[in-house]
């Protein structure tokens, strides 16, 4: 059954993945939020009850990207290649934090169509294209010269596109 609220959809979760729910208010952004540590992926759950009631806003943190080194251009390249391949509706975005370097995929939830056991299939989901993300980029030489690890997350980014938006 669908969730009434953030607030529920969070309980629920929580309970299933067994971690105490935080407390939950605004930040002086209008933001509520918290995060997890699943799989050493962190995840953020994010709602904006002011700007979009209606959605969960959903933020993988991938690791760092684009720091220093020769592969840096490369990694970034494999960013913006990745969200070019995933010319669909409702994709996830993949951006660059910049307060602290790591990639992150964005997804966008519909709160009131949400379960806890579908944002936790969702959140399984995402966790996995992290754990992708980061061996792919781990298979690239210094020189970030490999181009098939972008594809390769890309591919699999939009795989999980068609599946997460069904979940």
């Amino acid at each position: 059954m669908a969730v009434a609220s953030f607030e529920d959809l969070c309980a629920g979760f929580c309970e299933i993945v067994k971690v105490p729910l935080p407390v939950l208010k605004a930040d002086d952004r209008g933001l509520v939020a918290f995060h997890v540590v699943l799989r050493d992926a962190t995840v953020n759950l994010v709602h904006r009850p002011d700007k979009s009631p209606d959605h969960v806003f959903i933020l993988f943190e991938f690791g760092p990207v684009g720091l220093n080194g020769p592969a840096s251009l490369a990694e970034l390249q494999a960013l913006l290649d990745a969200n070019f391949a995933l010319l669909e509706v409702h994709t996830p975005v993949i951006s660059r934090n910049p307060a602290n370097g790591e990639a992150v995929m964005q997804c966008v939830y519909p709160l009131f169509e949400a379960t806890p056991s579908g944002l936790y299939e969702l959140i399984d989901k995402g966790i996995d294209q992290a754990s992708q993300w980061r061996k792919d980029l781990s298979l690239r030489s210094p020189d970030g010269s490999d181009p098939t690890a972008a594809e390769s997350s890309a591919q699999a980014m939009s795989n999980f596109s068609h599946q997460s938006m069904r979940a």
